[in-house]
């Protein structure tokens, strides 16, 4: 049985090849922005299992939950913050646009649905409870707008050393 140190390393070289992937992606002006996303929500969900790996859960609902990225992101991101020297007030004011980066990056995953009312998802298309069938190519996803914010900038530079300090 493999030990969460290993579990918690080889899901940190995934999240870095996902970040990277979202990142060239970023260049590639015909690749739909659901695409894109994709790779960004897989890298953050995969930093998130390997931290929670990192700091020795060995639970086997981590492996198999896409749903870690909205509750434990924001601390990964906080303690990042602090060590870089931010102020416990500077945090506070970053944390609460990546709490809501967070959420929304979370329910970019298809399993993730918030109790059937938000299924809109990067990968497959869905039905709204209107019958109407949409398809992700089609759709305008939150996280879009939100990471060109100042705080989504932030957001992102921060996942990438997040990332960089487990892989």
């Amino acid at each position: 049985m493999a030990s969460p140190v290993e579990w918690a390393k080889a899901f940190a070289r995934q999240a870095r090849a996902d970040f990277a992937t979202w990142q060239a992606l970023q260049s590639v002006s015909v690749v739909p922005p659901c695409h894109e996303l994709l790779f960004l929500q897989m890298a953050c969900e995969k930093l998130t299992k390997a931290h929670l790996f990192h700091k020795g859960s060995d639970s086997p609902k981590i492996l198999t939950s896409h749903a870690h990225t909205a509750k434990h992101l924001p601390t990964i991101i906080g303690r990042c913050l602090a060590d870089f020297g931010q102020s416990p007030k500077a945090i506070r004011k970053i944390q609460k646009h990546v709490k809501h980066i967070a959420q929304e990056i979370e329910l970019l995953s298809p399993s993730v649905d918030r109790n059937d009312q938000r299924r809109d998802n990067c990968e497959y298309p869905w039905e709204a409870h209107d019958g109407s069938v949409y398809s992700p190519l089609d759709w305008t996803f939150q996280p879009v707008h939100l990471l060109t914010q100042p705080a989504g900038r932030t957001f992102l530079k921060i996942v990438k050393h997040a990332i960089d300090q487990l892989a």
